[in-house]
C-alpha cells in the first residue's frame, strides 16, 4: 500500500531519519513507536505531503486514500455533526458535482454517453463514501466516542480541545480511507471510548499506522511494531509485548557479536604490534592492518533517556486523607451527586472509571478543590495538602518563560541545583532548560507540568490523564514511581497498562455513587466479566424456573400479575407491530418504484435529447426513493429490535 525508499529528513544538524526503508502492506495494522522527538509525527506529515523530504521517495498505491489524525486542530464554523458528515472535502466535491451534473442539460445534450458515464462514476463514489447512510453512521461513531445526541448539533467551537479532537477522529473514521494514520488517538478519550475505538479498529478494513503510548491498545490491535530510533526504522513482528522480547534478544545478540568482534580486533592488533618491526612479517602485518580498516564494526544498542525519578516521600499524614459527607453537586438542571459520601485513607492508589458524563472529572475536581460542592462538606485529614495535575494546566504555562523559569515560578524555595536535578529527571538537561515554553512539543509541556507539580510534592496527588504525550517507557517509569510513592493518589487515565502498574483499587462512578473494587485494573476487568456472567446466568435460571413452574402452584396474585404483564406487553407491542407492518407495506411500494426507475434509466432512449426532462425527473426521483428506503429500513430495524426485546421479556413479575 505504501513503500518507503531511502527516506531522509533533518532540521539543521539534527537528523530525524536517514535511509529509512519500509513497506506497509494492504490491510496491515502497524504501531509506530519511539521516544518523543524521534520524528514519528514528522514521518506522518511527510506521508501526507505536509512536510518535504531531503532525500528518498514514498510510493503510495494509485488511487489509495490516505488520511491523518493531526494534533493540530483546524478552526471551522460547523456543528459537531456537520464537521463529521461534510468534513470530507472529497465527499463534498462529489455531492456538489452530482448536483451540478443533474442540472447541466447542455452537457447531456452534447454528449449523453459521456454524461451517463460520468454520472454513474460519481454516484458509485457517492455510495462508496457512505451516501445516504452517512449521517446515521456518523451519529453511531460520535456516540461510540462519547458524544451525546443533544451535542450533535452544537457548534464545534463551543467544545474543549479534547472534544474537538474526538470529533476530528470521528470525521476520519467515517471517511474509511485506505490508509489511516492515527497520532495518539486515545489521548483525549476516556476508558469506555478507548475500548469502543479498539473494537471499531479491529474490524477496520484499511491499513492502519498508529502512534500510541498506550501499551494495551497496541497489544490488542497491531500485528507489527516499527520503532523509530536515532534515524533508523526497525520493524518487529507481533504486538508490543512481542517487540520487547524480540528487541531484548536482538540487543543480546548484537552485544555477543560485538564482544566476539572485539576479541578478534584485539588479536589482530596484538599481531600487528608484535611484528610491526620485522621485515619478514611486513606483508602479513599490512594485510591485517587493511583487514582492520575494512572491518565493519558491530553497533550495539545505545540506551536512551527516559524519566528517572523517585518522588521525594511526603510528610506523613493521618489515616484519613479526605472525607466527603452528604455532598451535592449539580450543573444547572443536571444533578451529578446528591447526599454523596466517601472516605479516602492514606496509601490508597485509586483509579476513577465510568462512562462519559458519569461524574469522574467532577469528583476529581471536588477532591482537588477545583470546584466547590453545592452542599455538604469535604475535609482534608491531618497534615494533608494536595496537588492537582490536569491536561488543561499545560495550557496555563507562560509561553515566554524558559523551562527553568517555569519551574522556579512554582518552587522558588529550591536551590538552583535541586531545580535542575528535577528538570533532568523529566528529560530536560543541558540547553533544554533554556528553551522557551512556546517552542516545546506537547509531550515536553506535559513533562514540564508534571515536574512543576512534583517540585514541592504533596502527600495527596490528584492526576487527570498524567500519561498523555509521554512515551511508553516514561509511562512505565512514572507508574513505578507513583506506586513507590508513600502518599495517596487518585487518578483518571485511559491507559490500562499504566493503571495496572500503579493502583490498588478501582472506584466505578455511576449514577452519583461509587462502587469499589480492590486490586489493579486487570482484576477489575476480570470482576466485571464475572459480574456479567453471573447476571446472564441469573436471567437464564429465572427463565428456566419460569418455564418449568407448575401453574397449579401459582397463587391468584401471581396469575393476576402475569395477566397484567401480558396485557401491558400487548399494549406496548400492538402500536409497534402496526407501525412495523405499515413500514413494510411502504417499503414494498418504494422497492417497486425503485425497480421501475432502474428499468427506465437502463433504457437507452431515456438519454435522447427529446427525453432530457424525463431523465432529470427520473434521476431526481431515484435520489428521493433511495433516501426514503434508507430511512424506512433504519426505522424498521429499530422497531424490530424493540419488538424482539419486548417479546423476550418474561410475562411474570414479582
Amino acid at each position: 500500500m505504501i513503500q518507503f525508499q531511502g527516506l531522509k529528513k533533518q532540521y539543521g544538524p539534527k537528523v530525524l531519519f536517514n535511509g529509512v526503508d519500509f513497506h506497509l502492506r494492504s490491510g496491515e495494522r502497524v504501531g509506530l513507536i519511539g521516544e518523543n522527538g524521534m520524528g514519528k509525527t514528522t514521518l506522518f506529515r511527510v506521508i501526507v505531503g505536509q512536510e518535504s523530504l531531503d532525500d528518498g521517495t514514498i510510493h503510495i498505491r494509485k488511487g489509495a486514500r490516505v488520511a491523518m489524525l493531526s494534533q493540530e486542530l483546524e478552526v471551522v464554523q460547523q456543528t459537531v455533526l456537520e464537521r463529521v458528515v461534510v468534513g470530507d472535502s472529497r465527499f463534498a466535491e462529489v455531492q456538489e458535482e452530482l448536483d451540478r451534473l443533474q442540472a447541466d442539460t447542455a452537457f447531456h445534450k452534447k454528449d449523453p454517453e459521456e454524461w451517463t458515464r460520468r454520472y454513474g462514476d460519481l454516484h458509485h463514489e457517492f455510495e462508496r463514501h457512505g451516501g445516504y447512510e452517512r449521517e446515521s453512521r456518523a451519529q453511531a461513531i460520535l456516540s461510540g466516542l462519547g458524544f451525546k445526541a443533544e451535542q450533535f448539533h452544537k457548534p464545534l467551537e463551543t467544545f474543549s480541545g479534547g472534544w474537538r479532537m474526538r470529533a476530528e477522529l470521528a470525521r476520519l473514521l467515517l471517511q474509511s480511507p485506505d490508509v489511516l494514520l492515527l497520532d495518539e488517538p486515545t489521548n483525549h478519550l476516556d476508558l469506555h471510548s478507548v475500548v469502543w475505538l479498539e473494537s471499531f479498529l479491529k474490524s477496520y478494513e484499511g491499513c492502519l499506522l498508529l502512534i500510541s503510548h498506550d501499551r494495551s491498545f497496541l497489544n490488542n490491535l497491531v500485528g507489527r511494531i516499527a520503532e523509530l530510533d536515532r534515524g533508523q526504522l526497525i520493524a518487529y513482528t507481533g504486538n508490543y509485548d512481542d517487540y520487547e522480547r524480540q528487541k531484548a534478544e536482538r540487543i543480546a545478540q548484537l552485544e555477543a557479536q560485538a564482544a566476539n568482534q572485539q576479541r578478534r580486533v584485539a588479536e589482530i592488533e596484538r599481531f600487528v604490534e608484535r611484528f610491526r618491526a620485522k621485515n619478514s612479517k611486513a606483508t602479513q602485518v599490512q594485510s591485517r592492518v587493511k583487514q582492520l580498516e575494512k572491518m565493519e564494526r558491530v553497533q550495539t544498542h545505545r540506551g536512551t533517556k527516559s524519566i528517572q525519578f523517585r518522588f521525594p516521600q511526603p510528610r506523613r499524614t493521618g489515616r484519613i486523607v479526605a472525607r466527603a459527607e452528604d455532598l451535592d453537586k449539580a450543573y444547572g438542571p443536571v444533578t451529578v451527586y446528591r447526599n454523596f459520601s466517601i472516605q479516602i485513607e492514606r496509601g490508597m492508589k485509586i483509579a476513577l472509571v465510568g462512562a462519559n458524563g458519569a461524574g469522574k472529572s467532577t469528583l476529581l475536581k471536588l477532591l482537588a478543590g477545583q470546584v466547590a460542592p453545592d452542599a455538604g462538606s469535604l475535609e482534608l485529614g491531618h497534615n494533608v495538602s494536595r496537588a492537582y495535575y490536569a491536561q488543561h494546566h499545560v495550557e496555563t504555562l507562560t509561553p515566554t518563560h524558559t523551562v527553568l523559569e517555569s519551574l522556579v515560578e512554582m518552587a522558588p524555595q529550591l536551590t538552583h541545583t535541586a531545580q535542575r536535578s528535577i528538570l533532568g529527571a523529566f528529560l530536560f538537561s543541558g540547553d533544554d532548560v533554556d528553551k522557551k515554553v512556546n517552542v516545546l512539543s506537547g509531550g515536553e509541556r506535559s513533562r514540564l507540568s508534571l515536574a512543576r507539580m512534583l517540585a514541592a510534592p504533596a502527600p495527596f496527588l490528584l492526576l487527570d490523564e498524567p500519561t498523555n504525550h509521554l512515551d511508553i517507557r516514561s509511562c512505565e517509569i512514572l507508574a513505578a514511581s507513583l506506586a513507590d510513592f508513600d502518599g495517596t493518589v487518585v487518578t483518571i487515565s485511559h491507559d490500562r497498562f499504566f493503571l495496572d502498574g500503579l493502583i490498588n483499587r478501582v472506584w466505578e462512578v455511576e449514577g452519583g455513587t461509587v462502587k469499589e473494587y480492590l486490586g489493579n485494573f486487570s482484576h477489575y476487568e476480570w470482576m466485571k466479566a464475572k459480574e456479567a456472567e453471573r447476571a446472564a446466568a441469573a436471567v437464564k435460571t429465572a427463565a428456566k424456573n419460569e418455564a418449568v413452574a407448575s401453574p397449579a402452584r401459582k397463587d391468584k396474585d401471581q396469575k393476576r400479575r402475569e395477566a397484567e404483564a401480558r396485557n401491558q406487553r400487548y399494549r406496548q407491542l400492538k402500536p409497534l407491530k402496526e407501525r412495523c407492518t405499515a413500514i413494510e407495506k411502504r417499503l414494498d411500494a418504494v422497492m417497486t418504484e425503485k425497480q421501475a426507475l432502474e428499468t427506465r434509466l437502463a433504457d437507452p432512449d431515456m438519454y435522447l435529447d427529446s427525453h432530457k426532462s424525463k431523465l432529470a425527473e427520473a434521476l431526481s426521483q431515484q435520489k428521493k426513493v433511495d433516501a426514503e428506503e434508507t430511512k424506512l429500513l433504519a426505522e424498521w430495524d429499530r422497531l424490530s429490535a424493540e419488538i424482539e426485546a419486548l417479546s423476550n421479556t418474561p410475562s411474570a413479575t414479582s
